[in-house]
């Protein structure tokens, strides 16, 4: 029994989607992010210093938010065409 094997496709491919939605959240908070660190690098530059430390915080986090969407479209894209061979194979026999 613990050689049995089992997938359900409809779920998998269901993670897979969900995967897609998290990058896609992911990428428009590194959009985001962006735009605020660019106006707290100009609020720095007339005068408002802290702004200028906390765009230094964003700057650290952004490329992990980067990352972990990366990461998620990969992770969706390997569910979703893990289901679909699974059930090439299991139509093969």
């Amino acid at each position: 029994m613990a050689n049995e094997r089992h997938m359900d496709p409809v779920k998998v491919r269901a993670m897979g989607q969900t995967l897609e939605t998290m990058s896609s959240i992911l990428k428009v908070v590194s959009t985001v992010l962006e735009v605020q660190m660019t106006i707290l690098k100009t609020t720095a530059f007339i005068g408002m210093f802290g702004g200028l430390a906390l765009e230094r915080y964003l700057a650290q986090i952004k490329p992990k938010i980067d990352d972990l969407a990366k990461q998620t479209a990969e992770l969706s894209q390997d569910a979703i065409l893990s289901a679909a061979d699974w059930e090439k194979a299991q139509l093969a026999g």
